[in-house]
């Protein structure tokens, strides 16, 4: 089979009349998932959308091609030729257009005028609120005719262009132009999502435009609770979830399936409710990362049951191998590829602002035109920091940023659980500010729930100032999650998209930086590495991801190498001086700043430790966090940057606030020198759950593994009683002060002899008095052993231990 590239290019222009209104012909960064009109931003870049179609013929093929220039902003004058490298058109660069010639623009750039023509139900509910489109993203202008002229499609664009639309107007145009009629149980479309959220967010969207034409409600299939039915009433609960799917799909005859794949194969494969015989249309969103996630099996399971001759098309922000190999399970015949892509202005002086990126429109002899991987209204930042200051760097960005919303992206879901409950703990960057945790093993109805709060959650919400004017202060928040939210999610208002650990996989950080800058809206993405992780920078500049550092404004950026003065990426630390507090009997770390010499970071850590020793469940997530952290690192797809043998797992445990390190394979025969253990004083088993709960159920289960003689009895029992013996050398020590001795004065023979008779004197005294009844055994052990309940022979092997070490 031989492939061909049609290649198309539309140029769009924007003006200003004398008024100052401006003309919005085009924009290329909306996303239709969004509920709201926005407006889109000027970035100087333009937006390339270009078609491949292959077709199989012997010894001949044809090549079309055409040039097409999208323009990805809207608000700047911008002259009638597009952007390009090469200037040799006969076009005057500076000669307006007029205004009739704006409006026959218009009109041709318009969902009305795609063909083969949209339903006028589809039309109106484009023009309606919330969603009011007047003219279609380049995605969307090329990818409907082609899906309506029964060609399948491989769409790839850049998060935030608009390809929920995309496939969901072809999808209802296609079952409403069907000159049959569907029987009952039969479907005409399927679209498959990876996550629950997605799946959720395509349903949302889709149920408004079948509303709006007036076709039957879709079916959502993920897992967890039912899909589609909101009002579940107690009966139906008694139901399994399939089977509330089942009859939600029973009651409203649903022409559209959405779902994800483990649901709606179980479906396919265990019942015979859905018919997809007459299935008009496959949808694979997402498509690159439904091979990531191990769907392959069940994706060619519910290809087999589907019928041949049917549309296919699959979208996804990337491109990888195996979704080529998808083209080829799939059954897609003569595939038009789609590929829309970013054409950014890049300047030789990288140190150009954005401001001056968005002014400088014709390109000089200086700068060149360049494809890049994310939307020109975002702007993607990164700092070099030790693992051990991230989270005090964290913290100190999410003050500096605490009226904005942001999402934070962690490696592993026990990494976000560790996190969100330590965040909790410290203090909050502002009043009013809420952090909601999101990963892939909370339940279905949490997930939910996380979502719509945050959703919810306005950056304008506000109370009055301490002079009780009307005036508002905006209130941020901030979603930490996992991958699972990295996909389609359209949340809105997103300022900041942070990634706290670099992604296994390099092609989801375009992804999750896609979570900002969506619908033409402007957005910025933060990515933390330590000094060793550098290299990722280079790595993401040359698969177009364009990346600068961060300003020094920023508080939470560390200073460069010449002012850090011995403060290093290598972990090395900065402590205060000992003349600065007389006082002062440990040394405390200092976290600099590039904002200044006198600006300093707060350092989280020892906080964090005082709460590890207050509360059992921040020490087991912790340790989980590191455990999952580890072996999440070592299936990084870029183990050239992110070599495991460079990672330093002392740093690492520190930074989880660790007391002693967990056994796991990876830290046999391991020196950590940048990790100091909790000494024997601490004594982890005792350390409670804040939860009274909890903390009853733990109580219960050490008392039977102590009884019983379990693998880690003795270890416990050896670890209780280092922990008693130096509790009580130390009272001892305070005794010897209350009587004006030196404790650490070696004490001769007769002293000691001396001291050994007192004490033998005293348990005779007491042993008197429990034999003679004046005192119970419990007041005897309280006096004896300090409370603790043990047998004379414990206790006494106790204390001679504890005056050996005397």
């Amino acid at each position: 089979m031989n492939s061909h590239k049609l290649k198309q290019h539309k140029s769009t222009r924007v003006s200003n009349n004398g008024n100052g209104n401006k003309s919005r012909e085009d924009s290329a960064g909306r996303d239709d998932d969004d509920m709201k009109k926005s407006s889109s931003s000027s970035s100087g870049a333009d937006c390339t959308a270009s078609m491949s179609k292959s077709k199989s013929k012997k010894n001949k093929s044809k090549r079309k091609r055409a040039n097409s220039n999208a323009s990805d902003a809207a608000s700047s004058d911008i002259s009638d030729k597009p952007i390009s490298s090469n200037s040799n058109d006969n076009e005057s660069d500076n000669s307006p257009t007029p205004a009739d010639s704006d409006s026959n623009n218009i009109m041709s750039n318009s969902f009305a005028a795609i063909q083969p023509p949209l339903s006028p139900s589809i039309l109106s509910f484009l023009t309606t609120t919330p969603y009011n489109f007047p003219t279609p993203t380049p995605v969307q202008s090329t990818t409907i005719p082609l899906f309506l002229t029964h060609h399948d499609v491989f769409v790839r664009a850049v998060t935030g262009s608009g390809k929920t639309l995309a496939f969901l107007i072809p999808v209802v145009e296609m079952i409403l132009r069907r000159t049959s009629l569907l029987k009952k149980n039969q479907v005409g479309a399927l679209i498959l999502e990876p996550t629950r959220e997605l799946a959720r967010q395509t349903y949302t969207v889709c149920v408004d435009l079948c509303r709006a034409c007036g076709m039957n409600e879709p079916l959502l299939l993920v897992g967890g609770s039912s899909g589609g039915d909101k009002n579940n009433n107690s009966s139906s609960g008694a139901l399994s979830a399939v089977s509330r799917d089942l009859q939600q799909f029973a009651k409203l005859q649903s022409d559209i399936v959405i779902g994800t794949p483990g649901r709606v194969d179980d479906v396919l494969t265990r019942y015979e409710n859905i018919d997809v015989s007459q299935l008009e249309v496959l949808i694979l969103d997402e498509s690159d990362v439904l091979l990531d996630m191990g769907f392959e099996v069940t994706l060619t399971s519910i290809l087999s049951r589907l019928p041949r001759m049917r549309r296919t098309g699959l979208f996804s922000a990337t491109n990888t191998s195996g979704v080529k190999r998808l083209c080829v399970k799939s059954g897609m015949r003569n595939p038009v590829v789609v590929d829309v892509a970013i054409n950014a202005m890049h300047n030789d002086d990288r140190k150009m602002g954005a401001e001056d990126c968005e002014q400088q429109l014709v390109p000089t002899s200086k700068q060149q035109q360049q494809q890049q991987a994310t939307p020109s209204s975002l702007t993607n930042y990164y700092i070099v920091c030790p693992l051990d200051e991230k989270l005090s760097r964290l913290l100190s960005f999410l003050h500096q940023h605490s009226s904005e919303k942001v999402i934070i992206f962690f490696l592993t879901c026990a990494c976000v659980e560790y996190y969100s409950t330590v965040l909790k703990e410290l203090k909050p960057p502002c009043k009013g500010y809420e952090y909601e945790a999101l990963h892939g093993k909370l339940v279905q109805k949490r997930r939910e729930k996380t979502m719509e709060r945050f959703r919810e959650r306005k950056n304008d919400e506000a109370g009055q100032d301490n002079n009780n004017n009307n005036s508002s202060v905006a209130v941020g928040s901030a979603l930490l999650c996992t991958d699972v939210a990295a996909r389609g999610l359209d949340v809105p208002d997103i300022s900041w998209t942070v990634q706290f650990d670099a992604p296994v996989d390099p092609s989801s950080y375009v992804h999750r930086v896609g979570r900002s800058a969506r619908a033409g809206r402007t957005g910025k993405s933060l990515v933390f590495l330590t000094r060793k992780e550098e290299a990722y920078v280079d790595f993401l500049r040359l698969r177009k991801v364009p990346l600068r550092e961060l300003p020094d404004e920023e508080v939470c950026k560390p200073p460069s190498t010449e002012d850090a003065g011995d403060a290093n990426g290598d972990g090395v630390k900065t402590l205060l001086s000992a003349e600065t507090s007389s006082e002062q009997t440990t040394a405390k770390r200092i976290i600099k700043s590039s904002a200044g010499p006198a600006v300093f970071v707060p350092d989280v850590l020892p906080t964090i430790r005082n709460y590890v020793l207050k509360d059992r469940d921040i020490l087991e997530k912790g340790t989980k966090a590191y455990t999952s952290y580890i072996r999440a690192y070592k299936e990084h797809h870029c183990n050239f940057v992110f070599r495991f043998a460079s990672l330093d797992l002392g740093l690492l445990a520190t930074s989880f606030s660790l007391l002693r390190l967990p056994k796991m394979p990876e830290l046999r025969d391991k020196q950590l020198p940048n990790f100091t253990p909790a000494g024997p004083e601490i004594n982890i088993h005792s350390i409670p759950f804040k939860d009274k709960t909890r903390e009853a159920a733990r109580q219960k289960r050490l008392q039977a593994e102590l009884a019983a003689g379990g693998k880690n009895a003795k270890q416990i029992k050896a670890e209780q009683r280092a922990a008693e013996r130096i509790a009580k050398s130390k009272e001892r020590r305070a005794a010897e002060i209350a009587k004006g001795r030196n404790p650490h004065k070696k004490k001769g023979k007769q002293q000691q002899i001396f001291d050994e008779w007192d004490e033998l004197a005293k348990e005779e005294r007491l042993y008197k008095k429990l034999r003679s009844k004046k005192i119970s055994k419990e007041e005897y052990d309280e006096l004896m052993f300090g409370g603790k309940n043990k047998t004379r022979g414990d206790g006494g092997s106790s204390g001679s231990d504890a005056d050996s070490d005397d």
